[in-house]
């Protein structure tokens, strides 16, 4: 499998024209995920401290360039926005916390509002361009709100051709005029894409008063004893690959994508199809390999989570 991943990422069309990786809210580790593909990608990392714009551009060790971008990533580039500091740094955002909405919820108090400062905004076309690309092949974020518009904010003809989407809308209202996840679904209906995960995350209702009610071992331990209820939702899509407008090399990253993300089946549509549409026989290499993972019951280990899956599905 090692020596078939080398080859495709060996190819001219690859080498020509890097995959390009987008991680907005880049906050700790990039994602495991990307491990497999970081020696011959280009990752532009977003975080939000944006005290001084700057790009730091590296050849780090593990990736064929890094960009690491101290920006706020908005829908369109501004001068100067609110940004809300809570009480927890994941839940600081450019969107005003719903206080009200989230009372009756557990983790009310990580959403205080404890400083609103004024900060510059870039839009993510206008970053990517700084560093020198135009495209993106796998979008990632967690904006805490607006993740929706961010994507929805890129040409058509760079959204459309983005192979992996990876999103983190919110379920209950945590912020005033969030990006919410039906809205995310209803939008992401009309482009050429399809869920390939989804991963539901929450907290517990309970209201203030009865939660003073509990002893301190029963509030560190409420989410032992008290059903955790549905508050937001880590989504993935693929691109369908229907549009005519896509190439050898998305091809040849579609199916890479898709082997990482555990999809053999939709992996070995992509090979057949790159085959008959290109003449190139690396493609019936890659098809009879998916063929090989969906035979040996890789499926099923795929769908596991985390990067023990992943090498399963990538072991020699």
């Amino acid at each position: 499998m090692k020596k078939v991943i080398q080859q495709v990422f060996a190819h001219p069309a690859i080498i020509q024209k890097p995959p390009v990786l987008v991680d907005i809210g880049a906050s700790g580790a990039l994602p495991d995920q990307w491990k497999w593909i970081a020696a011959h990608s280009i990752c532009i990392a977003f975080d939000a401290d944006t005290r001084d714009f700057s790009i730091s551009d590296s050849v780090d060790r593990d990736y064929k360039r890094l960009f690491s971008i101290n920006r706020l990533v908005a829908n369109k580039s501004s001068t100067e926005i609110n940004f809300y500091l809570t009480k927890s740094p994941h839940c600081s955002s450019s969107l005003h916390p719903d206080n009200k909405a989230i009372a009756p919820w557990a983790f009310r108090d990580l959403f205080e509002i404890e400083k609103i400062i004024k900060m510059p905004a870039v839009d993510l076309q206008s970053a990517i361009a700084l560093c020198g690309v135009d495209y993106i092949d796998w979008y990632k974020t967690d904006s805490q709100g607006t993740d929706l518009r961010i994507f929805n904010a890129l040409p058509e003809e760079v959204s459309s051709r983005t192979i992996v989407a990876e999103f983190e809308p919110g379920i209950i209202d945590a912020y005033r005029g969030e990006d919410k996840l039906h809205q995310l679904m209803a939008h992401m209906d009309t482009k050429p894409f399809w869920v390939t995960n989804m991963l539901v995350k929450g907290s517990q209702r309970i209201d203030r008063e009865d939660y003073e009610d509990l002893n301190g071992l029963q509030q560190k331990r409420l989410n032992f004893f008290l059903k955790t209820a549905p508050g937001w939702c880590e989504i993935t899509y693929l691109n369908n690959f229907e549009s005519a407008n896509l190439g050898l090399r998305e091809y040849l990253l579609g199916w890479v994508f898709s082997s990482i993300k555990g999809e053999h089946g939709f992996a070995r549509r992509l090979a057949r199809m790159g085959a008959a549409k290109f003449q190139d026989p690396l493609f019936d290499k890659l098809k009879a390999l998916s063929l090989k993972n969906l035979s040996h019951g890789y499926l099923k280990l795929a769908s596991l989570a985390g990067s023990r899956a992943i090498k399963m599905v990538f072991k020699k």
